[in-house]
């Protein structure tokens, strides 16, 4: 497991007196000149000048603090594919960083800003739940854990609402096998989802209007069991008829 460090604390440093002065006479080294740009929120400049310094050094604390950055500039300009790839490599890179918790926290971030509408391909989605499912393991006191639960949620509300397109697509579409494995798979990976009662009284009915009685009494049975007097409970059985 990763070590947890202060979350926007060490390698989040802007260089501050470095970053905004010089000494008279002296030309800026390379990494002033990107921690300057940095604090002037000149993204694509900062990037240019940490990648060129980064290739130049090794491994030390200042390196380590421009590798930390240069996540943070592309993150900052809206290149969420590459600033979670430099995070990932920093966490790799730097095990005994402080830093950790706040590079899985943009990494993890950075995957979330990826994550398209529920109707587009769902990949990214779920490399976003992934990421926030290991922030929440690695770093669970963490000052963002808050923030990492809910928009995990949110996510998995996003496949659930997808899953019951898709199914509703296929009934539609008079594919009513189709429609069946994807109420199940809404149910069966989101079930505590706003979408889980919809699916449990599309399958009850599709059951029925496909001579599977016996099942959705099932079903049915088990709405009753687990919520014996909500409207859920009166809508199933209520398909079921007399």
């Amino acid at each position: 497991m990763r070590r947890a460090g202060r979350l926007l604390g060490g390698a989040t440093l802007l260089a501050g007196s470095l970053a905004l002065a010089c000494s008279a006479g002296r030309e800026l080294s390379r990494k002033e000149r990107a921690d300057r740009s940095f604090a002037r929120r000149d993204w694509p400049a900062a990037i240019q000048d940490y990648q060129l310094y980064l290739e130049e050094s090794g491994l030390g604390a200042e390196a380590m603090d421009a590798h930390f950055q240069l996540g943070r500039a592309y993150f900052e300009n809206g290149d969420y594919p590459t600033a979670a790839v430099e995070f990932e490599v920093f966490q790799r890179d730097y095990p005994r960083s402080d830093s950790l918790a706040a590079a899985a926290f943009y990494e993890a971030l950075a995957w979330v800003r990826q994550s398209p509408p529920y109707d587009r391909d769902a990949t990214p989605t779920l490399k976003a739940i992934q990421m926030l499912a290991d922030f929440l393991l690695d770093y669970p006191q963490s000052e963002q854990a808050a923030w990492a639960q809910r928009s995990l949620e949110a996510l998995r509300a996003k496949l659930a609402k997808k899953s019951l397109a898709i199914a509703q697509l296929y009934e539609r579409m008079e594919r009513p096998q189709a429609a069946v494995l994807y109420y199940e798979k809404l149910l069966r990976e989101q079930p505590e989802s706003q979408q889980a009662e919809t699916a449990l009284l599309a399958l009850i009915r599709l059951r029925l209007a496909q001579g599977e009685r016996a099942e959705a009494e099932r079903l049915v049975a088990r709405i009753q069991a687990e919520r014996p007097d909500s409207e859920l409970a009166r809508r199933a059985q209520a398909l079921l008829g007399p």
